[in-house]
């Protein structure tokens, strides 16, 4: 351990002394420093935290990325200026020399990454104190209660409309609707169609009609004085010419001895839109039951014949908090630091193979690869089907065949896109312990200690120095 450790010391100094890194680290400060005051968002000061922190966030994981993609240069730079003679002739193992680079690596991740954490942590409280709100009343209270602050999302409980599609499916088995079906007829697959189709018709509130929605396992503190939020979109036609829908909301089951609270709402369409309600309102089963109507309660305003739709891709729900902004953001910066972990062991594995502008060039590609990896998906089984079989084409050859190597590649290369919690953090959600530890499992378990465990290898077998009598 004192040697890996020996090499890791070493690693440290030299990383220090990069000129490269001390560009970096300025690009980092420069960024993190300067956004406050060139990023307003909305105006607000719940939005001038929200777009500090995205692009903060977003900025210095990319920077330090390359970072350490640039620090593996010191092996490169050891081997072309022989200057590794004095090490691998020493009694020191090939694989310790390489473990002993990546863990100093990782130290200087890990302290340029606190670093710009708590700078970021300060600039967001400078913002805090120093921007005007909006909105002086709700203003700083939306960024308490939904920006610096875990919460965790529960989406509404639908009802089951299994029993709704068998009744229709028997009725129109009755009518004979099916009679003349292809071969190709699929009962249950129709079922499903017909499940889908009464869970939409559900999903659609006329003008004057209600909605009762259920929400079920809201874990959170239901002392007076404390909130939960509602969020929610809908999609509304027949809308006013000022585009802002009307609606009355109750909150609250009177069945099970909890207060119901109203609320009337005037929202502009086609937007997210966030309802507080007080935490009592949340039955000792921890459900609430949250009733919608389609109806303007503004006196002396026009009724409009609204027709709402609350789509299933934008879901409804409760949120409430579950932890702290700090450890929520600690969680965040794990996530980050795990993946500079499998970085820095790929860009190791290409510089002992490599010479460094093609290892680097090879780093890169597999960061962003690994960033990009479901949108690569996607893409390549679409144009995929277009094309018959492997042979079908020269084309679709060549399509296949790449397509054969990249799924070989899905056992090494990650996907951070999977592990990309800056968004959730910057919404106020809760980057949860059980993300952490399936990405640590991920990409510092599997793919870090595959990688790596391959660089030592290659290393091991590289002729870098002979021993001559």
């Amino acid at each position: 351990m004192s040697k890996i450790w020996a090499i890791a010391r070493l690693m440290i100094a030299e990383g220090l002394r990069m000129k490269i890194a001390l560009v970096f680290l300025v690009l980092i400060a420069a960024v993190v420093v300067g956004l406050p005051f060139s990023i307003s968002g909305d105006s607000s000061l719940t939005g001038a935290v929200k777009s500090f922190m995205s692009y903060g966030l977003s900025a210095t994981s990319l920077l330090l990325a390359m970072l350490t993609i640039f620090m593996s240069r010191s092996l490169s730079d050891e081997i072309v200026s022989q200057q590794i003679f004095l090490t691998v002739t020493k009694p020191i193992a090939r694989w310790q020399f390489v473990l002993g680079k990546w863990v100093g690596m990782m130290v200087l991740n890990f302290a340029f990454l606190g670093a710009s954490a708590l700078t970021i942590y300060g600039m967001v409280h400078y913002i805090k104190a120093t921007h005007p709100p909006s909105d002086k009343r709700y203003d700083a209270k939306e960024l308490e209660n939904e920006v610096l602050v875990a919460r965790h999302a529960t989406p509404v409980t639908l009802p089951d409309f299994s029993e709704d599609a068998e009744l229709e499916f028997e009725h129109n088995v009755e009518q004979g609707r099916y009679a003349n079906a292809p071969d190709t007829f699929d009962a249950k697959r129709e079922k499903e169609t017909l499940r889908i189709k009464h869970e939409m018709k559900w999903r659609v509130v006329g003008p004057g009609n209600g909605r009762v929605f259920e929400f079920e396992k809201i874990l959170c503190d239901r002392s007076p004085g404390t909130f939960v939020q509602l969020r929610y979109k809908a999609e509304v036609t027949g809308y006013p010419p000022d585009e802002i829908f009307r609606a009355y909301w109750e909150f609250g089951d009177p069945y099970k001895n909890v207060p119901v609270y109203t609320t009337k709402t005037r929202h502009i369409v086609a937007r997210f839109h966030t309802i507080r309600i007080p935490a009592d309102a949340i039955a000792d089963d921890n459900t609430l039951q949250v009733r919608f109507f389609n109806q303007n309660r503004f006196e002396g305003e026009q009724q409009w014949g609204n027709v709402m739709e609350f789509r299933s891709s934008d879901p409804l729900e409760i949120l409430f908090t579950v932890g702290s902004f700090e450890w929520n953001f600690v969680r965040l910066l794990c996530l980050m630091m795990f993946k500079l972990m499998f970085l820095g062991a790929v860009a190791l594995l290409c510089t002992t193979v490599f010479s460094f502008p093609v290892a680097c060039l090879a780093s890169f590609t597999v960061y962003v690869i690994a960033g990009m990896r479901s949108f690569i998906t996607e893409s390549m089984e679409l144009a995929s089907n277009d094309f018959s079989g492997i042979f079908g084409s020269v084309s679709g050859f060549f399509l296949q065949s790449f397509t054969h190597f990249y799924n070989l590649l899905h056992w090494i290369i990650p996907d951070f896109g999977r592990y990309d919690a800056v968004e959730q953090f910057v919404s106020g959600r809760s980057v949860g312990l059980a993300w952490v530890l399936q990405g640590f499992g991920d990409l510092v378990l599997i793919k870090t200690v595959i990688v790596l465990g391959l660089a030592m290898l290659l290393f091991h077998r590289r002729e870098v120095a002979e021993v001559s009598f």
